[in-house]
C-alpha cells in the first residue's frame, strides 16, 4: 500500500487530498495505525469541514506520535493540556480525550484479535451500516451515527451505496 510519506509534495495540500481520495477512501486498510488515524480524523472532523481536517493533518501526525496506537494510549492529562494549546490541531478536549480512550480500546482489541484491522474487517459481524454502527458505538468514544458511517465508508468496510442509504438529510 502506498503511504502518505511516500509522496514528496510541492503543494502539500494537493498531496494530502490525493493520498486520501486515491489511497485511503473506500479501500481496505492493512495497517493498524493507519486505520486508527482514519478513525481519529473522522472524530476530529465532527462538526467541521473535511478540508479543515486535512489542512491540519500534519499537525495531528506530530501531536499524536504519527498515530502510534501505543504512544497515544499512554498519553496523560498533561499531554491533553499540551494538545489543547497546540494551534496545529483541533483543540477540542472531548475529541482529544476520545482519541486517547479509543487507542486504549484498540490495544485490547489487538490483544484479543491479533490486530485492530483483523477485528475491524473480519471479527465484526454484518455488512450493513446499522449492524456495524452498533458495534462501533458500543466500543468507541465520539462514534455517533455520522462519524461511524463516514469511517466505515472511508475504510472500505461498507460501500458508498450502503453508506449513502443512511445519509442524513
Amino acid at each position: 500500500m502506498t503511504t502518505y510519506d511516500q509522496y514528496k509534495p510541492d503543494d502539500s495540500m494537493d498531496v494530502i487530498n490525493h493520498w486520501y481520495r486515491h489511497t485511503i477512501w473506500g479501500n481496505r486498510i492493512y495497517d493498524d495505525n493507519t486505520l486508527f488515524e482514519v478513525m481519529s480524523l473522522q472524530v476530529f472532523q465532527a462538526g467541521l469541514t473535511w478540508q479543515m481536517i486535512l489542512n491540519k493533518r500534519d499537525g495531528f501526525r506530530i501531536a499524536f506520535s504519527n498515530w502510534d496506537i501505543n504512544a497515544v494510549a499512554h498519553m496523560t492529562r498533561d499531554d491533553i493540556e499540551k494538545l489543547r494549546n497546540d494551534p496545529n490541531i483541533i483543540r477540542n478536549r472531548l475529541k482529544i480525550q476520545a482519541v486517547i480512550e479509543n487507542a486504549r480500546t484498540i490495544q485490547a482489541l489487538q490483544q484479543d484479535h491479533g490486530s485492530f484491522c483483523s477485528w475491524f474487517y473480519d471479527a465484526i459481524l454484518g455488512d450493513t451500516y446499522p449492524d456495524l454502527m452498533k458495534n462501533l458505538k458500543s466500543k468507541f468514544k465520539f462514534m455517533g451515527p455520522e462519524i461511524s458511517r463516514m469511517w466505515l465508508m472511508a475504510s472500505g468496510r461498507i460501500s458508498q451505496s450502503e453508506g449513502h442509504k443512511y445519509r442524513p438529510l
